[in-house]
């Protein structure tokens, strides 16, 4: 048995190969992207060394998805308590394709040490169930990282508690959300589809940006039942008039 267990550890890939196999094919994806790299024209023996990297990358991927599972199925045991009020939980394996664009974003980053690339979603109604569960996961689980975005908001006006937890020797991310939190993610999710403007990781306009934070920090208000301070209204129309011709490809109604 121990042979068995000493053979099967030698078989499996270093770190580092992994990182060197994400790292060459996420030069590979930019290359095909700016038309610098012709993937049709490459040979079979050109091929080889490609396809034996991505099988790597999938590899570590794939050992992602118990985790992912696992750590979904006991996230209900905590939100349970609230489903009355209205809960959603939802999970998601990071595709491929995405792993490498976040590689080429963050030239420094390594695969391995990459936290979401499992993760799960958990929707409730208000900030202190939000922060009440936590507070839970926190006590309980082996939680590696936690980031507190509500009462530090990203630059772009994201808000919602992260937390990166450890499940099966690998880090799965959980995000925390209020239901209006949710609007806001997904409402830059979805200008980005349609328009085709990675906004979600900082690129296009800086008046959309600028626009997307005044509307971060009006739902702030309004679940944290505070009135606009004096001239906020005037500066959120501003902010919309100068960002709504990038925003006007998008049909009427679905602007934020």
């Amino acid at each position: 048995m121990a042979t068995s267990g000493k053979a099967s550890a030698a078989s499996e890939p270093r770190i580092s190969t992994i990182n060197g196999a994400a790292r060459r094919c996420a030069l590979i994806r930019t290359g095909a992207l700016d038309g610098s790299v012709d993937l049709d024209a490459l040979s079979t023996p050109e091929w080889e060394p490609i396809s034996a990297d991505c099988e790597l990358i999938e590899s570590w991927r794939e050992r992602h998805a118990g985790p992912l599972r696992n750590t979904n199925a006991n996230l209900r045991h905590y939100v349970r308590p609230h489903s009355s009020e209205g809960v959603s939980v939802t999970q998601r394996l990071k595709k491929f394709s995405t792993i490498l664009d976040k590689l080429n974003r963050y030239p420094t980053m390594r695969l391995t040490a990459m936290e979401d690339i499992g993760g799960v979603r958990v929707v409730l109604p208000n900030q202190a169930t939000a922060d009440e569960v936590a507070r839970k996961l926190r006590k309980n689980w082996k939680v590696h990282r936690y980031r507190d975005y509500l009462r530090k908001p990203k630059d772009s006006g994201y808000r919602a508690l992260h937390l990166i937890v450890v499940k099966q020797g690998v880090k799965i991310e959980v995000q925390l959300r209020t239901y209006l939190q949710d609007f806001w993610a997904n409402q830059v999710e979805h200008d980005s589809r349609s328009l085709r403007v990675d906004y979600k990781s900082g690129k296009g306009q800086d008046a959309v940006h600028a626009y997307y934070v005044a509307v971060s920090q009006l739902l702030e208000m309004r679940e944290g039942s505070k009135e606009p301070p004096a001239g906020f209204s005037e500066e959120l129309r501003r902010r919309y008039v100068v960002a709504k011709p990038y925003l006007s490809s998008l049909s009427d109604g679905e602007t934020a």
